[in-house]
C-alpha cells in the first residue's frame, strides 16, 4: 500500500451528511488522536475546487496533465485557478517516484504529504487517490488498470485478443495472440493474474494469465462451453459457466484447476458469475423463466432468488465493492446500464445515450467501465456522465477494472 496517512473513511461515511456544509470548503476537521492529517467529507454529487501547481521537470508537464485528468476523473474534484481552490496540489519527481503535498486554503496540517513509489506516471495516480480518499473517505481508482478484449479483422477472419491498460488508457498492450476469439477476461483480487475463455484450441476453453511471469495455464476444458470465469474474493476459487452436465450451469472449482462444484440446475442457460465482496454468494444470468434475468445464490450452492430490476433483458451483473449494488447491461432500449440497490430492492438505469454495455466498477462503487459501441468510457452511475477511454484500438468490449 502506499505510504500515506490513512483515514478513517467507515467514520467519515457516517458523519458526511452532517459536516458537508460546514467543512466542504473552509474548514478542515481534524481526526482525533489516531491521525493528524485533516479530513474532508463531501458530498457525493458535490465537487471540491482544487489548483494544481506544475510540476517541474522533464517529465512535469505530462505529470501535472495526468494528476489534472485523475481528479477531473474523479467526480470529486474541479480544477480551478489556485486563487479560487480549497486545496493546492504539488508533487516533485523524486529518484524512487513522486512526493505529494495537499495544502488547504484555510490552512492547517496538509490532507496529504506522502511518497509514492514506482515510475513517475504511476506514482502520481497513487498521489491523485490518496488526495481523493482523504476528501471523500472512499478509495480513488486512478491507479487502477483494465482488461478488455478487442476485434479486428473482418466477419471470416474475426480475432478477438486480450489487452491490459491503465484506467485512463495509456499504456496499452496485448495480453494475448491467439489469433482466435477471446472472451471475459477478468483480474484476480490482486490484480496479478486474468482469467479469460477463448477459442485457441477450437473449443471454448478457460485460461489464467499469470501476469508477473506472462505464464498462462488452461484450468477449464471440459466437454462443452467453459466462460466466463470469475475470481472468487479470495483468489482460491474460479466461478464460471460449464456445459459439460448439459444446459450450461454456474460452477466452481479451483483457481488452478480441477473438478467442478455444480451450484445450479435448472434447463435454462446459467451464465456471467459475478461474486459478493464477501464471497458468500454469486449474481448470475439466466434465461429460465423466459428473458434473461439476474437471479442470486450461495456460493456453496442452494436456492436462487430472482432480483426484480423491471427491465426484461438484462445480463453482465458485477457486484459492486461495496457490496451494496449490482449493475448490470439491459440490451431492451437500445443498450443501457443498470443498478439494482440490493437494501432497497429498486433498480434504476444510470446510463445516457445508447450502446452501453459489460458494466465493471471501480474501487470506489460509484464509477463503472463500460463498453460503448465498441469504445471504453468510464460511467458516473450518480450523473450519468460517461468519459472516453482512449486507447487507440477499436472495438473494444468486455472490460474489467482492478480493485
Amino acid at each position: 500500500m502506499q505510504n500515506f496517512t490513512r483515514t478513517l473513511a467507515p467514520m467519515l461515511l457516517s458523519l458526511a451528511m452532517k459536516f458537508i456544509l460546514s467543512i466542504l470548503l473552509f474548514t478542515p476537521c481534524l481526526l482525533p488522536a489516531q491521525s493528524s492529517a485533516p479530513v474532508i467529507v463531501i458530498e457525493q454529487t458535490r465537487k471540491v475546487d482544487v489548483a494544481i501547481s506544475p510540476i517541474s521537470g522533464a517529465e512535469g508537464p505530462a505529470l501535472t496533465k495526468v494528476l489534472q485528468n485523475d481528479l477531473d476523473r474523479s467526480g470529486a474534484c474541479r480544477v480551478v485557478e489556485p486563487a479560487s481552490a480549497a486545496f493546492t496540489l504539488s508533487a516533485t519527481v523524486t529518484p524512487t517516484g513522486v512526493a505529494g503535498r495537499a495544502i488547504p486554503k484555510a490552512g492547517g496540517a496538509p490532507l496529504v504529504d506522502s511518497s509514492f513509489s514506482g515510475d513517475a506516471r504511476r506514482a502520481t495516480h497513487q498521489f491523485a487517490d490518496a488526495f481523493v480518499e482523504a476528501l471523500t473517505g472512499t478509495p480513488g481508482f486512478a491507479s487502477s488498470r483494465i482488461t478488455f478484449a478487442s476485434a479486428s479483422g473482418g466477419k471470416k477472419s474475426k480475432v478477438k485478443e486480450i489487452y491490459i491498460s491503465d484506467i485512463d488508457g495509456a499504456n496499452a498492450r496485448q495480453l494475448t495472440q491467439d489469433s482466435a476469439l477471446g472472451y471475459c477476461p477478468k483480474f484476480s483480487p490482486d490484480g496479478t493474474k486474468i482469467a479469460y475463455s477463448s477459442d485457441k484450441s477450437g473449443y471454448r476453453d478457460t485460461y489464467v494469465i499469470d501476469l508477473p511471469t506472462k505464464k498462462r495455464s488452461i484450468v477449464a476444458q471440459f466437454p462443452g462451453q467453459n466462460t466466463g470465469a470469475t475470481f472468487s474474493p479470495d483468489g482460491r476459487t474460479l466461478a464460471l459457466s460449464l456445459s459439460k452436465f448439459g444446459n450450461p450451469e454456474i460452477c466452481t472449482i479451483p483457481s488452478s484447476g480441477g473438478q467442478p462444484s455444480r451450484l445450479s440446475n435448472t434447463r435454462g442457460t446459467d451464465c456471467s458469475p459475478s461474486w459478493s465482496p464477501d464471497g458468500t454468494k454469486i449474481v448470475y444470468v439466466s434465461d429460465e423463466r423466459g428473458s434473461p434475468g439476474l437471479y442470486i445464490l450461495p456460493a456453496t450452492g442452494g436456492t436462487p432468488e430472482k432480483l426484480n430490476t423491471e427491465s426484461s433483458y438484462t445480463t453482465e451483473p458485477d457486484w459492486s465493492p461495496d457490496g451494496k449494488k449490482i449493475a448490470y447491461s439491459i440490451t431492451s432500449g437500445g443498450g443501457q446500464i443498470g443498478v439494482y440497490d440490493l437494501e432497497t430492492k429498486k433498480a434504476r438505469i444510470v446510463s445516457r445515450g445508447s450502446g452501453l454495455e459489460s458494466p465493471s466498477w471501480t474501487r470506489n462503487s460509484r464509477h463503472l467501465v463500460c463498453s460503448q459501441n465498441g469504445t471504453l468510457v468510464l460511467l458516473d452511475s450518480l450523473t450519468g456522465e460517461a468519459i472516453k477511454v482512449p486507447n487507440n484500438l477499436s472495438n473494444n468490449t468486455e472490460p474489467n477494472t482492478t480493485r
